[in-house]
């Protein structure tokens, strides 16, 4: 059974290793569409900072929570649905060629979004806000991010190999079936929003909204 385990274990390590070395790029190009989607908008925020109140947030369903208009459920539902939203058109923009770029663009979104309402958080609320942001927000976020990542560079890849090669074997080397590594890595962002919003009743105790 040890020895069993070792392989199994040293197997999943190869394969991860050849998915890096095989989309280290394309995942770091997506990295940089977040962030740099990111940093627009804690500028953005920053830029209004004089007018920026808690209705501003991109994020409705989190100013309702924290109205006390909606509960966790409440909340997840519409985290759930927005998420597979995007893993759902990042998948559909490069099953055609021409459409790849859109990817780039919804990761770009998706950071600015997140990146406008952590700045409006953290201005409005100083310290509770900067806690909020680090130990409920960000984490969870960064799994979400980390997800989305790996989708668009799988469906990336795919489509530059379907261009080039006008075939998809080639760009699955790894071993990995597609099809199985989507369906894990949904569960896996579907669980961390699950988890965050877990956490969000303690957002509401110590934010007090007016």
């Amino acid at each position: 059974m040890y020895p069993f385990a070792i392989r199994n274990s040293y197997r999943i390590k190869n394969k991860l290793t050849l998915f890096l070395n095989q989309y280290k790029i394309v995942i770091l190009i997506c990295l940089l569409m977040l962030v740099l989607g990111a940093t627009l908008g804690v500028f953005t925020a920053i830029k209004y900072s004089d007018e920026i109140e808690l209705s501003n947030l991109s994020d409705v369903s989190l100013v309702e929570f924290l109205k006390g208009n909606k509960s966790v459920t409440g909340i997840f539902f519409p985290y759930m649905f927005a998420f597979l939203f995007y893993v759902c058109v990042i998948i559909y923009f490069n099953f055609k060629p021409i459409l790849s770029i859109c990817s780039y663009l919804l990761l770009i979104v998706r950071g600015y979004l997140i990146g406008f309402d952590i700045a409006i958080l953290i201005m409005l609320y100083g310290l509770a806000g900067v806690l909020n942001v680090i130990i409920i927000l960000i984490p969870f976020e960064l799994i979400v991010w980390l997800v989305l990542i790996v989708i668009a560079a799988i469906a990336i890849k795919r489509n530059y190999n379907m261009k080039k090669f006008g075939e998809t074997s080639c760009c699955n080397p790894v071993g990995f079936k597609i099809s199985k590594t989507y369906i894990f890595l949904v569960i896996v962002g579907c669980l961390s929003l699950f988890f965050k919003c877990l956490l969000m009743p303690f957002m509401r105790v110590t934010i007090i909204v007016n």
